[in-house]
């Protein structure tokens, strides 16, 4: 009688094992090879946003179009030289303090005799 126990219960024990060992084996399987899967499918939600994305570049593109032409048309119209001389102008508006550079400008034009 004690032997049917004893080899009952050694047969338990395997049983228990292999079933512990194929669950543990079937739940990491569930952990490894979901995440690859449902990364691959992209959510409807999302594709509108992409074309507003597609549809801003376009403008942006149109924009720096617009702007390229104006500035053609300015140079075309005033010259070259008369638009940089304003650009100039305009920038010295907004950074009145330009420092050494202004100096030396002054110190060329008093040594030359040009003031």
């Amino acid at each position: 009688m004690q032997r049917i126990f004893s080899s009952l219960k050694q047969a338990f024990r395997k049983s228990l094992f292999a079933f512990s060992l194929i669950s543990l084996i079937s739940l990491s399987a569930l952990f490894i090879f979901t995440a690859g899967p449902s990364l691959a499918a992209a959510p409807i939600q999302s594709q509108p946003t992409i074309e507003k994305g597609i549809d801003n570049a376009n403008q942006g593109a149109v924009n720096r179009a617009e702007a390229y032409e104006k500035a053609v048309k300015a140079v075309d119209e005033q010259g070259l030289e008369k638009v940089y001389e304003k650009n100039l102008e305009k920038y010295e508006e907004t950074q009145p303090d330009t420092g050494i550079i202004k100096e030396a400008k002054q110190l060329i034009e008093k040594v030359t005799g040009q003031e």
